[in-house]
């Protein structure tokens, strides 16, 4: 009766031998017909018996033991590709059999070539194929030279895996290197029963996992849990996961092939389900040879997320599309209770009406905030989570976008009675959404334009910008103003992705978006007499449908309304319009300029200077401080002579002339 292998190292060392009889039979027949120098061997070893030997002793050895056992069983490989595979790696990893190959390798090379391996172990070509196509194996490409002489390694992967071959297989194992940049092995962070998910699109994620060769897709915005839930569901499934970040894939095909070849051999040496992260962003192209090089290498489930529109995936598999939509307040109180690890029900609801993020982002939130108090035994405070949110929101919106932080108060801004409640009406609109669209029922009725956007216009200075930053502090949420020069790319496509980008992020983290100088952007379509203008007529485009899914809040500002494309302007909740303020309006803006801590003189006529100088706001604040400086210098109060030769600099700087 055959002993069955004690270990995976025993069954190494029983290869090593079967590789050194194949090698020196090799040597003894070149030695015997002149092809080698040297003595005869007067006896050499079976190479076949010895491989019958080790068949009979791995049929009574526990099935899958070996990580080579598992890899031959995750590829289906035949008796001769596993010999291939043996061969290369013995001869790699034994300096003896290295030395003997290179006895045998052709002239100028140190590693055996196809015709050898083909001859010592019968490998036709078709074997050899395969295993290049699983990227277990790697034949060299030069094509100066024919295929028969090319030199051919086994690859690193699987080399590693005979090297530690006291060691199994699994998802865990360590990826390559090489991999690390868009892959990762996924372990689940929560269980099915932790998600703020709603049961119907949890149950249907159980549902999916058992199903066999299907794609499993779920959509939806950023931060809704698309990624944990399909992680949850597959752990729950007894799956493991390998995760993939499909931005993070080289974006030319020729690169991308390799990588997809690469996921399909770990998935397969792991039995793993591939989760691909945010497909949205692969080209049509690139998600066409993704079928190819990956998804038609797998048999089993296939993951994916993907943004509200999911891309077209022809890959001759069954979709099975999950939606996810944003949580109820309900549903948000209690993820913020949660996270926090501390609060009352009442706490949760505040918070979730104050900051109705998305749960990825309250999670990470109470993460930023846990950190800020370190190990101190107090309670969270609400400046600890207002700082956590912020540390979120930079992380999501920083690439694009500025926070803005203001100084000024209410009171530091003049404007007349009908400005003023439109700017109140707009607040309203911001704070009681949740009010007139969840409570009162009239989401169902508006349908889309769920969210909140306004224009301000009027000339420079008036007020529009500052007016925005008040509006954000007043609702306690944070101001974003967008980078329009990191923004926009001359690239065709990039502008739309970098938009997508920016308007996801500030949608889960409920940051209002402010577009100064927003003509630029949302400027009016035109004739297409070139290509350029096709593809700014597209941009344009996208925007609108954008800004009319969006549900966030956005403001935009601009100098010139009319250069505004109209049909942004018929999407927008507000228009405020901003003018340069009357002569009584100027006044109290010469005074509200000038600070309580400051000395002025008392005989300075603030009438006569908003008589005199017609200026926005932004010019007679720029007037105060240049009289501060001089008034200072001088040390001295601040007098009328220093605010007239400032107002008269201003003034002269906006192009017009001083009558005297």
């Amino acid at each position: 009766m055959r002993m069955p292998f004690s270990s995976p190292a025993e069954i190494l060392h029983a290869r090593y031998a079967w590789t050194h009889a194949v090698l020196i039979s090799e040597v003894a027949t070149a030695r015997e017909r002149g092809y080698l120098t040297g003595d005869l061997l007067p006896e050499v070893p079976d190479p076949a018996a010895l491989l019958a030997e080790l068949a009979a002793r791995l049929e009574v050895t526990p099935p899958g033991w070996s990580p080579m056992a598992r890899v031959q069983a995750g590829f289906d490989l035949g008796a001769i590709e596993e010999d291939v595979l043996w061969l290369l790696a013995c001869c790699e990893l034994d300096p003896r059999l290295a030395r003997m190959a290179e006895l045998l390798a052709s002239s100028g090379m140190h590693q055996l070539s196809v015709q050898h391996v083909q001859r010592l172990v019968g490998a036709g070509t078709r074997d050899l194929e395969r295993l290049e196509q699983h990227g277990l194996i790697e034949i060299q490409l030069d094509p100066s030279l024919p295929m028969h002489r090319r030199k051919i390694r086994i690859d690193d992967r699987v080399l590693e895996l005979v090297r530690a071959h006291e060691r199994t297989p699994t998802c865990a194992a360590a990826l390559p290197s090489s991999m690390k940049p868009f892959a990762q092995v996924r372990v689940a962070a929560r269980r099915m029963d932790e998600l703020a998910i709603p049961p119907a699109v949890i149950s249907a994620a159980e549902a999916a996992m058992r199903a066999t060769r299907a794609v499993v897709v779920a959509s939806g915005m950023p931060g809704l849990g698309r990624r944990t839930l399909l992680a949850a569901a597959a752990s729950a499934a007894g799956l493991a996961v390998l995760e993939v970040r499909a931005a993070k894939l080289a974006k030319e095909l020729p690169a991308l092939k390799p990588q997809l070849r690469q996921l399909a051999r770990e998935c397969r040496l792991g039995v793993c389900v591939p989760l691909i992260i945010g497909i949205d962003a692969l080209t049509a192209d690139a998600i066409e040879l993704m079928g190819v090089e990956l998804i038609e290498r797998l048999d089993g489930l296939v993951m994916a997320t993907s943004g509200i529109e999911q891309p077209a995936l022809r890959w001759d598999r069954p979709t099975i599309a999950i939606e996810l939509t944003s949580p109820t307040s309900g549903q948000r109180a209690t993820l913020w209770r949660v996270a926090l690890g501390q609060g009352s029900e009442a706490d949760g609801e505040h918070l979730a009406g104050q900051y109705p993020l998305a749960p990825a982002l309250i999670h990470r939130a109470a993460e930023a905030a846990k950190v800020r108090i370190g190990r101190s035994e107090r309670s969270l405070m609400p400046d600890d989570i207002y700082a956590g949110i912020r540390t979120v929101l930079d992380d999501k919106l920083g690439q694009f976008a500025k926070r803005v932080t203001v100084t000024q108060r209410w009171d530091d801004l003049v404007l007349p009675q009908d400005q003023v409640d439109t700017i109140l009406e707009l607040m309203a609109r911001i704070r009681q959404r949740r009010k007139v669209y969840e409570q009162w029922g009239f989401a169902a009725k508006v349908g889309k334009g769920l969210g909140v956007g306004a224009l301000f216009s009027g000339p420079p200075g008036t007020g529009k910008t500052m007016v925005a930053a008040l509006i954000a502090r007043d609702l306690g949420l944070e101001l974003y103003q967008v980078d329009l020069a990191k923004l926009v790319s001359k690239w065709v496509g990039e502008t739309e992705k970098q938009l997508a980008a920016l308007f996801d992020a500030a949608e889960a983290g409920h940051a209002i978006l402010l577009f100064d100088e927003a003509d630029s952007l949302f400027g009016k379509r035109t004739d297409v007499k070139s290509s350029n203008d096709r593809y700014a007529n597209l941009e344009t485009n996208y925007l609108l449908q954008r800004l009319e899914s969006y549900t966030g809040i956005c403001l935009l500002t601009s100098n010139h309304e009319s250069n505004i494309d109209p049909a942004f302007q018929r999407r927008l909740s507000l228009h405020l319009r901003f003018r340069v303020p009357e002569i009584d309006e100027r006044a109290q803006l010469w005074r509200a300029m000038l600070p309580a801590a400051a000395p002025v003189a008392s005989d300075v006529p603030f009438a006569e200077l908003a008589k005199r100088y017609a200026m926005s706001g932004g010019y007679i604040r720029n007037a105060a401080l240049r009289a501060a400086f001089l008034a200072a210098d001088e040390d001295s109060p601040i007098t009328l002579a220093h605010l007239e030769q400032a107002a008269r600099a201003e003034y002269e700087g906006m192009g017009k002339i001083v009558m005297t």
